[in-house]
């Protein structure tokens, strides 16, 4: 790994100096916005005061060992911009807090309804009614082609063309807000020029003076080379983070966008290959020296920081996309063993192997930080919703799995929805758990064959699902009366030419992705109930209800009878079929409920570390898993199916179409490290390519160095596995994330 000094310099920043600096932030600037604020205020215009209030008050911080101007001193280390984020909140949540009030006034019997009902996990939702904090992705292409200058004077051309109060607020919001932005880039021209005048090294008073040329126009500006726009990626993060007091978690697309700088430099003779490789090792250091590796992942999302980039997939006629910038990206992230910012890697079955090899590299090493996302299921997935081709193709990862297609949507993400709980309840007769969400999951006590079960089960989950889209049907238009989002709707098809802020509905789509998990758990649990009950008469329905409400207690030889019936994954055609119907029968129940935005529902099979906490509050099912057992995670076949070979795996899949998962969907797969090679694993993906596989998560180990790294931590300082929606060091997980890895599914 190279630039210790750099490293050094950040570390003792983000580790002893960031969270202190941005609470003294906060303590300061809130009580200026407190004594700013007037009676009747709205909320644009407290928007546009906490816009100018945070650009007066902060204090650019500048690196000796940087090249880049970025840091504000506003936010926590950890903070991607969410104004309350583990425990620390900052400035730029002012407004946001002052009007919290209005979702527990304007609607008191909803906010406790749905407050109950995420209590017994029937569902997540990120923020109250909306996915409001975090998941969202700045457009940076404006910026990059007329700076932040051309967002002002779009939005003061529509000013004159304003027809109402509502209308002129948001628009004078977004000058206001492209004006923050310039002075904050000002500020750091100022502090460049004194830190040149006093620089210990001729390499830093270099550094120092490129800054202050830079930030005097850039992005105020558009970027004019490809240091100026790789910075604006980093710029862009803190500073709109801390103005808006939302997560940013996708840099976009940077091979595809950052290329045109840099062929240009590079044919113009201002830029080298290697200077360029420089600046991207450093960009990719700086961010991933926001947290420390080794500390211990505990809690729901420890490692987490929300930071993203897309690379490859194809360009707009459909090509693939290889760059030179690709490969800078990956050689970088890989030789400087780069956590974060997260890589996003789309392929296809015509995806070059240069590409493929370059990011199966550090994946067959043992250093699990990519994503892979399926070029060929995934386009046609957003092709079905009613999406151009030409936004099929432009599609970006952020986050965790939030499939997003660049510059016209931010899709409300953040929602997971439980199937498993419905089933639950029906199962278990939890009637007092169904009183306090106010929902009612018919029993399937006295079906009398498989279809009445089936229909049951369809029924149950319909409720929840037209359940949740009221939730935020009748709540969702309360976000612009909280907060709004001049800035980022800035950039945001439609929103300037409607002159509308995203809140207010003014962004191109509004849908929404429903992450269901429990699909393989309720796909084997069905098909446990047929088989035993209804096709070899093992048993009645009612005792095996009775064997799963006890837990199997006592039912050891009907749980063992469960376990050896197909599963999702195994291939088997009953698996398959039914997992198939599953699926498309969820995917038509989404396709007739109303969004609640008046846009579309859209089915993904996706979860976090639910996987284990959630299942820790859940009860037995009838595919042989005892209470508290893990959830599979997305389309991850149960571990209680212990499928040896991947193959198994590719052709359930193939049984499945991915075209009906426009929210994504994700699968974790453990290949053996010592059979594994760059054609095999190039091999696996053509294959995997041909299924509706989304978003694979590759792991390339094997249980016997994994239970040795516990035994001998020292001896892999860089195992890295993928977790969940984020990698970490196999050492930097608590034994109990260590034994999660541990019971997965180790193909041959």
């Amino acid at each position: 790994m190279r630039y210790p000094a750099l490293r050094a310099e950040l570390r003792e920043h983000y580790e002893n100096k960031a969270n202190d600096l941005a609470a003294a932030f906060r303590a300061h600037a809130e009580p200026l916005m407190d004594a700013a604020f007037e009676e009747g205020m709205s909320v644009y215009a407290q928007k546009a005061l906490q816009y100018r209030v945070i650009a007066a008050e902060c204090e650019p911080i500048l690196f000796e060992h940087s090249p880049f101007y970025y840091e504000l001193g506003t936010l926590a280390a950890h903070c991607d911009g969410a104004r309350d984020f583990r425990g620390h909140s900052h400035a730029g949540g002012w407004v946001f807090r002052r009007n919290y009030h209005y979702f527990k006034e304007l609607a008191p019997a909803l906010y406790q309804q749905k407050k109950a009902q995420a209590n017994e996990l029937l569902y997540l939702i990120c923020g109250v009614f909306n996915d409001f904090s975090q998941h969202f992705c700045f457009n940076h292409r404006p910026i990059l082609e007329g700076g932040f200058r051309a967002v002002y004077e779009r939005a003061e051309r529509e000013l004159a063309r304003a027809q109402s109060d509502v209308e002129r607020e948001y628009l004078r919001a977004t000058m206001e807000g492209a004006l923050a932005v310039k002075q904050m880039a000002e500020k750091f021209a100022k502090v460049a020029e004194r830190y040149e005048k006093t620089a210990k090294s001729e390499e830093a008073r270099a550094r120092f003076a490129r800054i202050a040329k830079s930030a005097a126009r850039c992005p105020w500006n558009a970027p004019e080379s490809f240091f100026e726009a790789l910075n604006t990626y980093a710029f862009c993060r803190k500073a709109l983070g801390t103005l808006e007091g939302v997560g940013f978690s996708s840099f976009g697309r940077p091979d595809k966008d950052l290329y045109p700088f840099y062929k240009r430099d590079i044919e113009a003779g201002t830029l080298t290959r290697e200077e360029a490789e420089a600046l991207v090792r450093q960009f990719l250091i700086t961010f991933d020296m926001h947290y420390d590796h080794d500390m211990k992942m505990v809690g729901y999302a420890d490692h987490e920081l929300e930071n993203t980039y897309t690379l490859g997939g194809c360009d707009d006629e459909g090509h693939p996309l290889y760059n030179d910038l690709t490969e800078i990206f990956l050689v970088a992230a890989r030789e400087e063993k780069i956590i974060y910012p997260k890589i996003k890697a789309r392929f296809g079955a015509n995806s070059p192997k240069a590409y493929l090899d370059e990011i199966n590299r550090a994946v067959i090493a043992g250093t699990s930080t990519v994503l892979y996302q399926n070029d060929d299921a995934t386009i046609p997935a957003i092709l079905r919703i009613g999406r151009p081709l030409a936004e099929a193709r432009d599609y970006i990862i952020s986050g965790c799995w939030d499939l997003t297609s660049v510059g016209v949507e931010k899709p409300d993400a953040g929602n997971y929805v439980n199937l498993l709980k419905p089933f639950e309840f029906s199962l278990h007769r939890r009637e007092d758990k169904m009183a306090a969400v106010g929902l009612h999951f018919a029993p399937l006590d006295g079906a009398k064959d498989f279809d009445e079960v089936y229909r049951i089960t369809l029924d149950n989950i319909r409720i929840l699902f037209e359940e949740r889209a009221r939730i935020t049907r009748e709540g969702g238009h309360l976000w612009d009366k909280v907060d709004v989002l001049p800035l980022f709707s800035s950039t945001l098809a439609d929103c300037i030419a409607k002159r509308r802020d995203f809140t207010a509905g003014g962004a191109r789509y509004r849908d929404e992705h429903y992450y269901c998990f429990g699909l393989p758990n309720l796909t084997d649990s069905l098909l446990a109930i047929e088989q035993l009950c209804f096709c070899e008469k093992r048993c009645t329905l009612d005792e095996m209800l009775t064997a799963v409400r006890q837990n199997w207690q006592g039912c050891e030889d009907l749980r063992a009878e469960a376990l050896r019936v197909p599963g999702w994954g195994d291939g088997d055609p009953r698996s398959s079929a039914l997992a198939a119907r599953l699926n498309s029968d969820l995917c038509r129940m989404l396709d007739g409920i109303r969004g609640g935005y008046g846009g579309k529902i859209l089915l993904g099979h996706l979860t976090y570390t639910e996987i284990r906490f959630w299942g820790e509050q859940t009860l037995a099912t009838p595919d042989g898993r005892y209470a508290g057992d893990y959830f599979a995670q997305g389309l991850t076949p149960s571990r209680l199916k212990k499928i040896p070979a991947v193959t198994s795996v590719i052709n359930a899949l193939s049984a499945l179409d991915g075209a009906m998962m426009g929210g994504n969907s994700v699968v974790n797969i453990i290949l053996p490290a010592n059979r594994i090679t760059l054609d095999r694993c190039e091999a696996f993906l053509r294959a995997a390519a041909g299924t509706a596989l989304q978003s694979l998560q590759l792991n390339c180990t094997t249980r016997e160095q994994l239970l040795d790294a516990q035994k001998h931590p020292e001896k892999y300082p860089d195992l890295i596995v993928r977790v969940c929606g984020f990698s970490a060091k196999f050492t930097a997980l608590s034994p109990e994330w260590q034994e999660e890895v541990l019971t997965r599914n180790f193909y041959e």
